[in-house]
């Protein structure tokens, strides 16, 4: 990914004011009235300058860079040892047979979207409970998801957003369609880098059937694990997990925008419709 502190020479999450300082400075060295072997070089400081100085696309691209370097800082430290699965490689396996095998077909008629959107049985997504007391809980959870008021607000106790929402059931002219795609981990930025367990491990299925997008957020007693969206009608399997307890806290709603900032935590990212948490559950 591209950075555009580095082009205008600038420190991550420099002010809009050292920004603008910063081009003018290069703008008198690279401009092409100037200096014509400097253009490619002027195009890109113009293209950093105007994401940039723009607050709403500043935001976006800190958000991005920041889950960027996330991303790549764990691969790095992941690569220096035994090479295992990681779970971005995994996911991409997935999106990859998406696109082949389910999209292209997706398209083709009305009537096979109507129920794409209700059910979604891909081949992908062909899991199994490993155990009895796993299976239970996890019933539980559905269970919970199906029949509780979702305008309940809670505090996670784990920097989760938190704030009361007005519900609207028709989406503002300007509000956007959902930034998330399957197997987005919109929060890592927010908790740290994901943890994985190579021996000793387990295996956690959530099959979302509350109606509404989901994104689950796994800690143990002291530290972030996993972050993760399951798409309304959809089942996922997150592999790799610590055998300690679990704490899982999630969220539901509709159209997650990545611009979206929740003042009471500090977290750029939300849903934008039908915005609830839940009470944690705790897996032993």
């Amino acid at each position: 990914m591209i950075n555009y502190y580095e082009i205008l020479g600038l420190s991550y999450g420099a002010e809009i004011a050292e920004i603008k300082v910063a081009f003018r400075q290069l703008a008198k060295l690279y401009h092409p009235d100037k200096n014509p072997e400097g253009i490619e070089h002027f195009a890109r400081i113009l293209k950093a300058y105007e994401t940039l100085s723009d607050p709403t696309l500043k935001a976006s691209y800190d958000y991005k860079l920041n889950y960027h370097q996330a991303q790549t800082q764990y691969q790095t430290k992941s690569s220096a040892g035994t090479k295992n699965w990681k779970f971005d490689e995994r996911e991409l396996k997935r999106r990859q047979y998406y696109n082949d095998h389910i999209k292209k077909y997706a398209k083709q008629t009305s009537d096979y979207m109507a129920e794409a959107g209700t059910k979604k049985n891909y081949n992908e997504f062909k899991y199994i409970l490993f155990a009895t007391p796993l299976a239970v809980l996890l019933f539980l959870l559905i269970m919970h998801l199906a029949t509780r008021d979702r305008h309940e607000v809670i505090k996670t106790g784990y920097s989760l957003p938190v704030q009361q929402e007005e519900f609207r059931e028709t989406p503002a002219a300007n509000e956007v369609v959902s930034d998330l795609k399957l197997g987005d981990a919109p929060y890592n930025a927010v908790f740290g880098t994901p943890k994985y367990e190579t021996a000793d491990s387990r295996t956690l299925t959530v099959k979302n059937i509350s109606g509404l997008d989901v994104i689950v957020c796994l800690f143990t007693e002291k530290e972030f694990v996993r972050c993760f969206y399951v798409k309304e009608s959809i089942s996922a399997e997150v592999s790799q997990l610590p055998s300690e307890a679990l704490y899982i806290y999630y969220c539901s709603g509709l159209n997650f925008d990545y611009l979206r900032y929740l003042k009471e935590a500090q977290v750029q990212g939300a849903f934008t419709k039908q915005l609830a948490f839940y009470k944690p559950f705790k897996l032993t």
